[in-house]
């Protein structure tokens, strides 16, 4: 009786595994990839040093004339090299890099880039409510093969106690 319910639990195990390995695939190379965002993405430019000071409202007047609409969020540089990121609240969710004179460096569109997209795959979003229903059930399965593997092992650690007898 107790080898049959060892095995309900092993096909459970393997017909879940099998079912939901494409869609954890996807997720965690999803996964794996939006660690490396940073390596994947174009270099964020340059910006000179330079020893006068400009104001914060300065540096978002100069981003918000360039993208054309309100900035959303300023990031600080974080070395003297580094520019200002400054968020512009547009369709193309427009990062424009700002250096620390005021000069606009450059912009980037983040809505349609690579992070986003890998984003959008990793959470299901992709796919609108069937998307994230899948990422639901992927989650809500690898649980199931969490508990159903340490279940097998718990079933076989006791199978081995029990003929190697008390210690």
């Amino acid at each position: 009786m107790r080898r049959r319910r060892w095995r309900g639990w092993w096909a459970l195990h393997r017909r879940v595994g099998v079912g939901v390995a494409l869609f954890v695939l996807v997720v965690t190379s999803s996964g794996i990839l939006l660690l490396f965002r940073d390596q994947l993405r174009e270099p964020i430019p340059k910006a000179t040093p330079t020893t006068a000071t400009i104001s914060l409202d300065a540096v978002v007047a100069s981003a918000v004339a360039h993208g054309g609409a309100p900035a959303t969020d300023v990031t600080m540089p974080a070395a003297p090299d580094e520019p200002y990121r400054v968020w512009i609240d547009d369709d193309d969710e427009t990062l424009v890099f700002v250096d620390g004179r005021g000069e606009v460096l450059g912009a980037r569109a983040t809505r349609t880039g690579l992070t986003r997209l890998l984003f959008a795959l990793h959470t299901g979003e992709l796919l609108g409510g069937l998307g994230w229903a899948l990422a639901l059930a992927t989650g809500l399965s690898m649980l199931t093969l969490a508990l159903s593997g340490a279940v097998m092992a718990s079933a076989r650690w006791g199978r081995r106690r029990r003929r190697r007898g008390p210690a």
